[in-house]
This record gives C-alpha cells, sequence and structure tokens, in this order.
C-alpha cells in the first residue's frame, strides 16, 4: 500500500504546543495592556482633578480667602468618572507679618484613589495680591 500524505500525531501535538503557547502569550498581553490602560485613565482623572482645583484658586479675586480652599473633598461633584476619588488641599502661609517681606500661599492638592498604587500631588505658589 502508498502511504497517505498528511500529518502524524506527534506533528499535530507539536503545533499544538505552539499554538497554545502562542495564546497564551497573547492572552498575558492583552491582560497587561488592559491594566495599563485603566491605571493611565486614573492617573489622567486624578491629574485633571487636581489641576481643576489648583485653576480655581488661583482664579479666587480675594487673596485672604484662599485659606478657605484647605479642604478635603471625599465626594467630588462633576462626572461620575470622579466617583471613588478623594482631593485634599493643603495652604500653608508663609510670611505676611508686618516685619516680613515676604507673603505667599503654598497650595498644594493630592488626590488619591483606592485603586491607584500612589497618589496624585500637584503643588503652586501664589504671591499676595
Amino acid at each position: 500500500m502508498r502511504a497517505r500524505p498528511g500529518f502524524s500525531l506527534v506533528e499535530v501535538i507539536v503545533a499544538l504546543g505552539i499554538l497554545t503557547a502562542a495564546l497564551l502569550g497573547l492572552a498575558l498581553f492583552v491582560s497587561r495592556m488592559a491594566h495599563t490602560t485603566s491605571d493611565a485613565r486614573l492617573l489622567g482623572t486624578a491629574s485633571e482633578l487636581a489641576v481643576n482645583r489648583i485653576e480655581d484658586i488661583k482664579s479666587s479675586t480675594d487673596y485672604a480667602s484662599i485659606d478657605t480652599f484647605a479642604v478635603t473633598e471625599t465626594s467630588i461633584p462633576g462626572s461620575p468618572t470622579y466617583a471613588g476619588f478623594t482631593r485634599k488641599t493643603l495652604v500653608k502661609h508663609v510670611g505676611g507679618a508686618v516685619t516680613d517681606s515676604v507673603d505667599y500661599r503654598i497650595i498644594t492638592v493630592v488626590v488619591t484613589n483606592p485603586v491607584m498604587s500612589a497618589p496624585v500631588t500637584k503643588t503652586t505658589a501664589i504671591a499676595a495680591f
């Protein structure tokens, strides 16, 4: 009898092994990409919240009222994507006494989320006006 052309059992097993390894590698890549995308989205939202808070403080027309911005917000109004974020605003007054030659406030905004590995912190200084 003549041999039939085709794949042997060994060739099929080797091909399945190679295919399995490739699919597992692809699944790992997709999983890591999804995790990285999620982290980047959270980081971008946290950065946006910090910058928005600093811009709100900078737009204040009364220098003395800047101290009232020092609060911790656990519920941030706006987009539903802000759910779970906490924004803490710290105001430190430097100088300002009659004998001081400087008078400014250092504003630090710290945004956290339980899912993020590290908080986002933005700092600025506002001189007396």
